[in-house]
């Protein structure tokens, strides 16, 4: 890739992955024909609409017009599956899908690639198993495949009321997707408030769920009040977010990011930019549900250190790969903790992270929960050799490295980034041109 003076121009990312997939299953579950306007079409959607496709559901994409189109008959018409239900690198459609899948007459087996074979399964397995489901999973019930065999559970999902202790959307989402179907009232506590798209949609499609006090709750039989509706999906911040930090640390640069999606269960690396002095502006574009904003990023030379913990980690936690790198450009010690969930995405993103900065030359040290970032500590780099290891995430947090590098990396299964961001490099290489 030829280094640039800077990025600089206008882009648009494009949908956000959570809103897609959430969008995807709610009009498969209802009756009628929807759109679902400027959603991802990566290879972790694609995932949720082939399942779908298999049971029986009409959805057509329109990759000229960006749309997808689902004419649906409702989850009364779903036919049986006859093969496994792939859900590929995606774990959004493992776990939300378990929720989906459970009230249905009939078995089904989900099961993915290497990657979501070492992904922890009990933490869905466990609630649906207490509202009444019959699930198994391999290994102690903790691993795929999942096997659901709900020729009953139509009527027999039970509500639940559950303190989660995961700190996790997806958990949350298919507890929701399942106590659809419940015969009585459905709630839950969280520890530390997720993002919220999945109660965001359901209010979209008529579901009455709303918060109480400290719970989430869900009526009985919610699934009754499902109405079809079109979706327009915002951009997806977590793949704004290498553009935003792009734009603050590559001399020279100044990026507009249009139309992002900054619902404030997910917009935790505007907050961190700020702490950290870096020139970061929003616009509103759009109030509803879901807030859209333009972000305009310049080149901030002098950023500062700062530490995320606590209540901040979920709504950032996708993009710290990215932030870890930000953070080595700051003056002084930075810390990321309370953030062990990285364990478990699809790789260790920890490790992968640290090793892979580490190898730029960077200072950067591991922890339990996190990491510890010696800010402009740089040396050497160790090798010009790096693999993205799969993640699509450190596949594009290694693009963006390598335009501070006066020496040119290789990255390896670089093709990762079409989970979330098929078109990452060909919006890379237009910046560099001024677009």
């Amino acid at each position: 890739m030829v280094k640039s003076k800077g990025l600089t121009g206008e882009i648009k990312v494009p949908g956000d992955k959570s809103i897609t997939h959430r969008a995807i299953i709610l009009g498969s579950l209802s009756e009628g024909k929807m759109k679902i306007i400027d959603p991802l079409l990566g290879e972790d959607c694609l995932s949720t609409i082939n399942i779908f496709r298999k049971l029986g559901v009409d959805i057509r994409v329109n990759e000229v017009n960006k749309e997808i189109i689902i004419n649906a008959q409702g989850y009364r018409n779903f036919v049986e599956p006859t093969q496994v239900l792939d859900t590929g690198n995606s774990g959004t459609t493992t776990r939300l899908l378990s929720g989906v899948l459970a009230g249905l007459p009939f078995m089904s087996v989900m099961s993915g690639d290497d990657s979501i074979a070492k992904r922890p399964m009990d933490r869905v397995i466990e609630p649906l198993r207490l509202m009444g489901v019959d699930i198994i999973g391999s290994q102690n019930n903790s691993r795929t495949p999942l096997v659901i065999n709900s020729m009953d559970n139509v009527v027999n999902i039970n509500g639940i009321t559950y303190d989660m202790q995961v700190k996790s959307a997806q958990v949350k989402s298919a507890i929701l997707f399942a106590g659809l179907y419940a015969k009585s009232d459905v709630m839950l506590k969280e520890q530390v408030t997720s993002r919220n798209h999945t109660e965001l949609m359901f209010q979209q499609f008529g579901i009455e769920v709303e918060k109480q006090d400290d719970y989430i709750h869900l009526p009985a039989h919610s699934i009754d009040k499902l109405v079809t509706t079109d979706v327009q999906v915002p951009g997806d911040i977590s793949s704004a977010a290498f553009f935003i930090v792009a734009g603050l640390i590559i001399p020279g640069s100044h990026i507009v990011i249009r139309n992002v999606g900054t619902n404030k269960t997910r917009s935790g690396i505007i907050e961190v930019v700020k702490a950290m002095g870096g020139q970061i502006s929003l616009k509103s574009v759009s109030d509803g549900a879901e807030p859209i904003c333009d972000i305009e990023v310049k080149y901030t030379a002098q950023l500062n250190a700062t530490e995320i913990y606590g209540d901040m980690i979920p709504t950032l936690i996708d993009e710290i790969p990215i932030i870890a790198l930000l953070m080595t450009q700051a003056r002084g010690r930075s810390v990321i903790r309370d953030a062990e969930e990285l364990k478990v995405k699809e790789t260790n993103r920890i490790d992968k992270v640290v090793e892979s900065l580490n190898q730029l030359g960077y200072h950067i040290e591991a922890t339990d929960d996190g990491m510890i970032i010696y800010g402009q500590e740089k040396e050497l780099m160790q090798s010009t050799r790096f693999s993205s290891f799969n993640d699509h995430r450190i596949g594009m947090l290694l693009a963006i490295a390598n335009l501070l590098e006066t020496e040119e990396i290789e990255i390896d299964h670089i093709d990762a980034v079409n989970v979330s961001y098929p078109s990452f490099m060909n919006d890379l290489r237009r910046l560099q041109g001024g677009n």
